[in-house]
C-alpha cells in the first residue's frame, strides 16, 4: 500500500542526497541590491559516488540564482578534503558545502533543485537526474542598523560584502556544532592620503595608517567579553607575537552585547588601549579602543562583524547595515597622482545609507 500510494503522487526522487540550509538566509543591503548570502549543504547518503552539474535557487517556479561550470565549482567547498581536483565530486558517506548569494528583492521561499550526472538509484525504476529539496524560509527582520566602527576617511573595507571572501568561506566547528561567525565580517584598514597603507619601515606598526585609529561603539550597549594583554604583531613577519589558538585569534578584542539577540565582535585592538570595563554600558560612538594588530592579523586593521551568540567564533554572523556613509570609490578605482600629492577615485563619491560596504570600497565615515 506504501509503494502504491508513492506512485499516486507521482515518481519519488530517490537520488539519496541530503539538503540541508543551517542558517537561514536575512536580507542584506549593498549597492543598492538585496542580497540572501547563506550555505546549502549537500551530503552523500548513498553507495557510489555522485558528481553535481548544477545548482538552482527557485522562489515557486521562478529560479533566481543558478550555477554550473566554473561557476559552479566556485561556490562549492569540500571540508576535510582539500585539493580535489573536482569538488562537484562527492564520494559516498561526504558532504560539499555550496556558497551561495542570492541578488533578489521578492524571495519568500527558496528551494533548491540540484542536477546529477544521470545515476540510477537503488530500488529506482528509471536513470534520474534531478532532485528537488532544501527548503528555507527568508527571514523577514531587517538587518540590524549600526552606527559607523570607525570615524573619518578612506577606510578600505577588506573582505567586505562578498560571495568570496575569506570571512565568508570560513567553516569553524566548535563544541560539536558548524558555523560561519565572520560570514558579513569586514576588515577595516585605511590608506592615507598619499593612497599607501604605510610610510616607512612596515615593521612598525605606527607607520601604518589605519594603526592607532579610535574604535567606536556601534551602539548603545553592554560590555559582555574583552581579552587585553595580547602583544602586537610585527606586520612584515609570518611569526605571530604569541602562538595562535582560538582563545586569542581575535587578540585584544571587545564584545557588546548591543540587544535583540545581537553581539557586535570588535578584533586585533592595541594591547592596553581599552577604554571599557566588562559590564560596563557604553553609548554608540564612545571610544572603546585603539586600533592595533594582535592576535591572528598580518597588519594593523580593525576586524568587524555582528553575531547572534556572545562569543567571537561559536556563533553565526547576521546582516548589519550602517546608517550612513559616502562611497568614495574601489580599490581598483583609485588613481594614483603622478606628482605624488595624493590619490582620488574615478568614480563618483556617493551617500549610502542603510547599507553594507562591499569587499574593497573605500568609504567615509561622519
Amino acid at each position: 500500500m506504501l509503494f502504491a500510494a508513492a506512485l499516486l503522487m507521482g515518481a519519488l526522487q530517490s537520488i539519496p542526497v541530503e539538503m540541508t540550509v543551517p542558517m537561514p538566509p536575512r536580507p542584506a543591503r549593498a549597492g543598492g541590491r538585496t542580497h540572501l548570502i547563506y550555505e546549502l549543504h549537500v551530503s552523500n547518503l548513498g553507495h557510489a559516488p555522485l558528481t553535481l552539474t548544477r545548482i538552482e535557487a527557485r522562489d515557486g517556479t521562478r529560479t533566481v540564482a543558478s550555477y554550473d561550470g566554473e561557476a559552479l565549482k566556485s561556490i562549492l567547498a569540500r571540508p576535510g578534503t582539500p585539493g580535489l581536483p573536482d569538488r562537484r565530486a562527492i564520494g559516498p558517506g561526504l558532504r560539499a558545502v555550496a556558497f551561495l548569494d542570492v541578488v533578489d528583492d521578492a524571495a519568500h521561499i527558496l528551494t533548491h533543485r540540484l542536477t546529477f550526472e544521470p545515476v540510477t538509484p537503488t530500488d529506482a525504476s528509471s536513470v534520474q537526474t534531478t532532485v528537488d529539496g532544501g527548503d528555507v524560509r527568508v527571514g523577514t527582520a531587517p538587518p540590524i542598523v549600526i552606527g559607523p566602527p570607525l570615524k573619518g576617511g578612506n577606510w578600505v573595507a577588506l573582505h567586505g560584502l562578498s560571495n568570496e571572501s575569506v570571512h565568508r568561506r570560513t567553516l569553524i566547528t566548535l563544541n560539536g556544532k558548524t558555523r560561519i561567525s565572520q560570514r558579513f565580517a569586514i576588515d577595516w584598514t585605511r590608506i592615507g592620503a598619499d593612497g599607501q597603507v604605510f610610510r616607512g619601515d612596515p615593521a612598525k606598526n605606527e607607520n601604518w595608517t589605519p594603526y592607532g585609529a579610535e574604535v567606536l561603539a556601534v551602539a548603545d550597549g553592554t560590555v559582555s567579553d574583552l581579552d587585553d594583554g595580547v602583544p602586537a604583531n610585527d606586520p612584515t613577519s609570518d611569526t605571530k607575537a604569541v602562538p595562535i589558538t582560538f582563545d586569542n585569534a581575535g587578540g585584544n578584542y571587545v564584545i557588546l552585547d548591543i540587544g535583540h539577540g545581537h553581539y557586535a565582535f570588535y578584533a586585533h585592538l592595541q594591547a592596553h588601549s581599552l577604554r571599557v570595563r566588562l559590564g560596563e554600558r557604553v553609548h554608540r560612538g564612545e571610544v572603546l579602543a585603539l586600533l592595533g594588530n594582535s592576535g591572528k592579523a598580518d597588519a594593523p586593521h580593525l576586524h568587524f562583524h555582528i553575531t547572534d551568540a556572545n562569543s567571537p567564533f561559536a556563533s553565526e554572523g547576521v546582516p548589519f547595515a550602517i546608517d550612513r556613509f559616502t562611497l568614495l570609490g574601489h580599490v581598483g578605482s583609485l588613481k594614483i597622482l603622478a606628482d605624488g600629492t595624493g590619490w582620488h577615485a574615478t568614480e563618483t563619491p556617493t551617500l549610502r545609507t542603510r547599507e553594507m560596504a562591499v569587499e574593497n570600497a573605500v568609504v567615509a565615515f561622519p
